[in-house]
Formats: C-alpha cells, structure tokens, sequence
C-alpha cells in the first residue's frame, strides 16, 4: 500500500541488493539481523515464534506486539477456515504487514494526523496464490494506481478523505519477472464501493546495469467506473550504494477522461545499523483540469530502527507548491512530519519511505 503500506514487493532485479555489504541499498530488499532461533528467543513476532509463546516478564512493549501478530494471523486461519481449511497453524504464521500512525504538518493543509495499516494474510486452503488484506490507503494508490505509492502514510498533499480502508483478495502468480495479477474487494464506507482490478508487469534487465518495468492496470470501482493506468519504472544502481528511480505514470476513467498522472525521480541509499535515507522530486495533475499542475516539489526522508528491531522511527521534510484551485497564488510549503511504523511477522528493515 503508499502505501503501501505498499504490498511487500519480491521482485528479481533486486534480488542481488540484499546480498550487498552494510552500508549498500536496501529498498524492496530486506536487511534480516536476526537468525531463528534469536527471533524465538525475543519473541519478536515473526513465524519463527513458537505457538503460544508467553512469557509475562517481556517488556510491555513486546508483549503487545506479539498480541498484534498473533491476533492477526489467528484472524487469517479462521476466515481460510471457511473454505475447509486443516492447515497447520504455522502456516498462517506467515502473516505479516505494519501498523504507522503519524503526525504531519504543511503550510498548505497544517497538522494531519493519519493512521495507516496493511496486513496480507495467507489463504493455503484457497490456493497458495491467493491472499487475504486488509488496510487503511489511500484508494487512488492502491486501486485506480493513480498516484504513485507512499508507503504506510498518507501523501502530504492532497485531500485527507482519500484514504479509506480496504479489504478483499489478492492473486500473485508465484514466478518472479513478468507477471499477472489481480485484486478484488470492497471500499468500507457507507454505501459499500466494490472494485476489481488486473495488471500485467514486464520486467526487463537489472538494477545493477537498469531495469527497466512496465505495469498495465485496468480497473473497474463502483465510484470511478472503468478506468486504465500505465507506468513505467527505470532503475539503476549507482556505486553499489545509491538506488536511483524514474516513474512515469498516467491514468484515464470514466470519472476523468482527460487523464491524471505523476512524475517522480527518487534516489535512496541504505545506511549500516539499520538506517536509510530518501529524496524525491516529483510532479502530478490533470490534463485539461482548471489547475493542470496540482503539485510539485521535493522530499527529503531519514529512517531508522529505535527500541526494536521491528520499529521504525521515520522523519520527513518537504518543499512543495500545491494549488487546488485558478485563484489560489501558489506559494512555497515547508512541511514537515514524523511518525513510526511498527512491523509484524516481519524484523526485516526496509529502507523505502513510508511518508513520501
């Protein structure tokens, strides 16, 4: 989810990042800091914990986050229970997803508290392609694509009444590169607003000489009727440390025939002891809109774990020119924002932002 919490993402062409010294990129990479047995020992959540692990002299802190994962993919066992499951309970310990409540802060909108979460729950009884979520996005990210992902919180720009909770099924084909995938589920608002949607992703090459990736989406909700979104993705790494990303994207429904769409350029570099940094510059608008160019600007992001392994500590700076409407002067807007994400089923560290 961006929100995503974006998905977790598993793609090969930067497989060989998380092979990279400390110090080296680490965006969809994961950066594991603890075996197994070390994970059980700390009851930090992840699949590696034993079933039904107490132990009442853990910090506070601990106890509630292995009280959220264990609800969650307890929650998980029982809805695969409906197509008549008999899996084993470790089965359903591959739950995972983040928790991210945060506080921002702009001279354009002024403070925004946001809370955000994405949980993916394995459905084996369904079929091993198929997984439950549930999360609190922003829909234009997740559903019509629209708008590039921003990780577990809401963009800084932007109406805040975007982000919605969803909840349904998701299909991955389990082979890496080029792929088909597919969602389905309903926006929980009042009336409820179902949506469907099916991508193709082309990969070619890798990061470590450019990759190059093309999404083609289409999709179809109650509220924005039949719609199409193109990206495309080029990627390289630079000195074996920096990650660096140009996005294009565009959009056309039923609700916005004249088409909206984004430009990004983000660089990103991981950090040793579990630390990363981000820069974005971007652009987005609607063609033939009374405003084309809605917003643009940049964002500086710094993020590190604190406490645990498993929580993350993010802090933001932005510089953007927002305009929503012919008679507003568009000025510049300092921003700034600080929240925490806490991770389950997971003590891997990601460096991609979460508040971008």
């Amino acid at each position: 989810m961006r929100g995503s919490l974006s998905p977790w993402p598993a793609r090969a062409a930067l497989t060989f990042l998380a092979l990279l010294p400390a110090g080296a990129i680490a965006d969809d990479a994961a950066v594991p800091t603890m075996n197994a047995e070390e994970a059980a020992i700390v009851g930090v959540g992840t699949a590696e914990v034993p079933i039904g692990y107490v132990n009442v002299k853990d910090p506070w802190i601990d106890r509630m986050h292995r009280n959220v994962f264990n609800a969650i993919w307890r929650s998980a066992m029982h809805v695969d229970q409906w197509f008549g499951a008999t899996a084993d309970e470790p089965a359903y310990m591959e739950t995972r997803g983040s928790i991210a409540p945060a506080l921002l802060y702009d001279e354009f909108d002024g403070f925004q508290p946001r809370l955000r979460f994405n949980v993916e729950m394995p459905l084996p009884q369904l079929n091993g392609r198929f997984q439950a979520f549930i999360g609190r996005v922003n829909r234009d990210e997740y559903v019509t694509e629209r708008k590039p992902e921003s990780g577990a919180f809401a963009r800084q720009y932007g109406p805040t009444e975007e982000d919605s909770t969803l909840l349904g099924i998701r299909y991955r084909e389990p082979k890496q590169g080029s792929r088909f995938e597919a969602d389905a589920g309903v926006r929980v608002r009042s009336p409820v607003d179902p949506f469907v949607k099916g991508a193709y992703r082309f990969t070619s090459g890798d990061s470590e000489h450019t990759l190059f990736r093309f999404r083609e989406t289409a999709f179809w909700e109650n509220s924005e009727g039949f719609g199409f979104t193109s990206r495309v993705d080029i990627e390289r790494v630079l000195a074996d440390v920096w990650l660096v990303r140009w996005a294009l994207s565009g959009t056309i429904s039923q609700e916005s025939r004249e088409g909206r769409g984004y430009t990004a350029f983000t660089v990103l570099r991981g950090l040793p002891n579990r630390q990363a940094l981000a820069a974005e510059l971007f652009t987005e608008g609607e063609v033939d809109a009374d405003v084309p160019i809605g917003d643009y600007g940049w964002k500086f992001a710094y993020r590190r774990s604190v406490v645990r392994d498993w929580l993350v500590l993010e802090t933001r700076l932005s510089l953007t020119f927002p305009k929503d409407f012919v008679t507003q002067t568009r000025e510049a807007t300092w921003g700034v924002g600080v929240g925490l994400e806490m991770f389950f089923g997971t003590s891997d560290f990601l460096a991609r932002p979460v508040t971008f």
